[in-house]
């Protein structure tokens, strides 16, 4: 692989997770602390930045550094591997929750 594929993946997946984020380049660029300018110019692929610079994007994005230079049909695989695992999480915070309300209950009545 060339480095100029990488580079084009790692634009390519900035762009993509934010977006799956819902987020602005704006709403990105100051959850990583970064200038709009900046993050423009590496969804564009005039910058690339620093690993610094990655490792506050991917937790800006909620992803592992490594998932932006996973090529397409290797971050598919990542990606619902971290959907799933998610909503896992969020039921069994609900579910922990539930049971906590039920133990409170039988304590306060």
């Amino acid at each position: 692989m060339e480095s100029s594929e990488i580079k084009q993946i790692y634009t390519s997946n900035i762009r993509k997770y934010r977006k799956l984020n819902n987020m602005t380049q704006m709403q990105l660029a100051e959850a990583a602390d970064l200038s709009v300018g900046f993050l423009c110019d590496l969804e564009s692929g005039k910058k690339y930045g620093t690993l610094e610079t990655m490792v506050k994007l991917s937790n800006a994005l909620k992803i592992m550094p490594y998932q932006l230079l996973l090529p397409e049909e290797s971050n598919n695989q990542s990606t619902h591997f971290y959907e799933d695992l998610s909503e896992l999480s969020k039921n069994v915070k609900l579910a922990i929750d539930k049971e906590i309300d039920l133990i409170k209950k039988q304590y306060t009545t």
